[in-house]
């Protein structure tokens, strides 16, 4: 296999769903809030944000498919919370994939 494919492969393992999800600054600050907060449900955290509950709703299950958070039912609330673990398992692939690109010669 060729240095190009090589990268190719490599750059393939990099999970798209955590990127996107780290892509918005809206989905930033509802990290930031909960980490330093703790876990919360929708409402509490759209009163914290200037959009509406909708939209944060999106931003949670977004975010929650790529790994970053974990959600649980408490009576009606959807409660989420960081999933330290998933997140940094992830950081830690992305970081390890571009290490490899970067043992490549590739940059």
């Amino acid at each position: 296999m060729n240095q190009s494919k090589a990268v190719e492969k490599t750059l393939a393992c990099i999970d798209g769903d955590f990127i996107k999800a780290l892509a918005e600054p809206v989905r930033i600050e509802i990290l930031k809030h909960l980490i330093v907060a703790g876990e919360s449900d929708v409402k509490t955290l759209a009163q914290q944000m200037p959009q509406d509950r909708s939209v944060i709703s999106r931003h949670l299950a977004t975010m929650e498919k790529a790994g970053l958070l974990r959600m649980h039912k408490a009576g009606r609330h959807v409660v989420y919370s960081v999933d330290g673990d998933s997140a940094l398992q992830k950081s830690e692939q992305l970081v390890a994939s571009l290490r490899q690109c970067i043992a490549m010669g590739c940059c």
